[in-house]
């Protein structure tokens, strides 16, 4: 087997540092964030927050932090020594979840699972300047099991620069001459700003990462599209020039394989049709040899035989014909669709036959005009023989030219319509010379067209006929 050459890595390797170059820039993108961006803020309420929203003015806070627990139940007095003083946070102002206040009528109530201890409502009676009786305090406890050596009773708030801090719904009230001033913690946003943050890092990631993709996505499917293209138009064409052997190695050597593959069928079809060729002209000799000696027979005889002879010579005059026109498409230039039809068609009308021109759309497309010429000459030869007239329609469809040339004859029977494109098959079962030709018209019109990377087919019309639908590739 020949070796293929030529640069390129293969798709392995391509791959391979597409995912390692997708982790060196997530990485780089998530080192980066993390040095920029802000930690995640804590989302709490101290106390103070709530004895100003109460009061509806500043208040001076504390600067000490201590860690209180609360036992369950507890009611009763617990530790307040100060601790040493600490640095002003000029973050304590800023919270996503600030409290709100409305004004009711009556106190309010503690939600299931809220707690209240008699030192926090003292505390934030004394911050308002209020006596306790005025003063409701309900939260619920932080961080009950997961921290380390508690126990499930235990209630843990953190006291944080004198500040017990809630970081769970906190409701608290105070009396006022219209009522109650009450303010809650609003719901949890859908997406914190830390969890909002996390999700930029992905985004970001995800852009940095997409142009790579795209670029190796691009590159590994051009020489796949092209390989798929030139193995479609070798189907069509085994004249069709030979796939670039180009791209990663498995590529490379797939297009190998299928040139090697294309210049082999190629020789065979070569070879073939110079057989059938050869055979179908040295058939005119005996032929001729059998003419001359049926001179002397009675006339009887002779007529029948001259005929079967008339018909034999232009089967093989058909079949050198078959040969030499098809298999190749010898001039590629830019066909005007829609005007050879119609040259077609007055040329027919001007000798009496029925064709006549319909819907007709521009198109344009890359072909041999002789050939595309002999193409519809076909079927509307076809056409009017077993239809007693044709009707032509272009369309241009997508990036297709649609050919529609239509008859309102007997039709066929469905399993029978692909049947028609077979060398020597006939719609009329006898091989009168005079009722049709010798069954290779379909055959030649498809080959035309599948060596133009278009398509041949017939179907039954709706209200009685036949109609022959072909398909070709528009330029540009």
């Amino acid at each position: 087997m020949t070796r293929v050459r030529g640069g390129g890595l293969s798709i392995f390797w391509q791959t391979l540092l597409l995912l390692l170059a997708s982790v060196a820039v997530v990485f780089v993108v998530t080192v980066a964030l993390f040095a920029w961006a802000p930690p995640p803020r804590p989302d709490f309420n101290s106390l103070s927050d709530i004895a100003e929203a109460l009061a509806g003015r500043k208040i001076p806070r504390e600067r000490r932090w201590r860690v209180m627990v609360v036992p369950h139940g507890h009611a009763g007095p617990v530790d307040l020594s100060p601790a040493p003083p600490v640095r002003p946070d000029p973050d304590d102002h800023e919270r996503e979840r600030r409290l709100g206040t409305v004004q009711r009528p009556a106190p309010p109530l503690p939600d299931p699972n809220m707690v209240s201890s008699d030192v926090f409502t003292a505390r934030l009676a004394d911050r308002i300047g209020v006596p306790i009786e005025d003063v409701r305090l309900f939260f619920e406890p932080d961080q009950r099991s997961n921290m380390p050596f508690g126990r499930r009773d235990d209630r843990r708030v953190i006291v944080r620069r004198g500040e017990p801090l809630f970081f769970d719904t906190v409701v608290a009230g105070l009396r006022t001459d219209g009522g109650w001033r009450v303010v809650r913690t609003p719901p949890r946003a859908w997406l914190a700003s830390w969890q909002q943050r996390i999700l930029m890092l992905f985004g970001l990631s995800l852009l940095a990462v997409i142009p790579f993709a795209w670029i190796f996505a691009r590159a590994l499917a051009k020489p796949i599209r092209r390989i798929a293209d030139a193995a479609d138009r070798m189907g069509a064409n085994p004249q069709a020039p030979l796939i670039v052997e180009e791209g990663p190695t498995e590529l490379r050597v797939t297009a190998h394989a299928l040139n090697r593959m294309q210049q082999r069928l190629s020789a065979y079809l070569a070879e073939r049709t110079n057989m059938i060729g050869a055979i179908a002209h040295d058939l005119r000799t005996p032929l001729a040899r059998i003419a001359f000696r049926i001179e002397g027979a009675p006339d009887e005889m002779r007529e029948k035989v001259q005929a079967d002879i008339e018909q034999m010579r232009a089967m093989i005059a058909a079949t050198i014909s078959f040969v030499r026109d098809t298999g190749s498409v010898n001039i590629v230039e830019p066909v005007a669709i829609d005007r050879l039809l119609a040259d077609l068609a007055a040329d027919e009308r001007e000798i009496g036959r029925p064709v006549a021109l319909g819907a007709v759309e521009s198109a344009e497309v890359a072909g041999d005009p002789m050939a595309l010429k002999r193409l519809f000459q076909n079927l509307i030869d076809n056409g009017v023989a077993y239809g007693g007239g044709v009707e032509i329609g272009v369309a241009r469809i997508e990036a297709e030219a649609e050919i529609r040339i239509a008859d309102r004859g007997p039709g066929l029977p469905d399993k029978a319509l692909e049947a028609m494109f077979q060398p020597f098959e006939r719609g009329e079962p006898s091989r009168n010379r005079a009722t049709g030709g010798i069954g290779l018209g379909l055959s030649i019109a498809r080959a035309i067209a599948q060596e133009h990377g278009g398509s041949l087919v017939l179907a039954n019309r709706a209200g009685g006929g036949l109609e022959a639908i072909c398909r070709l590739p528009v330029r540009g």
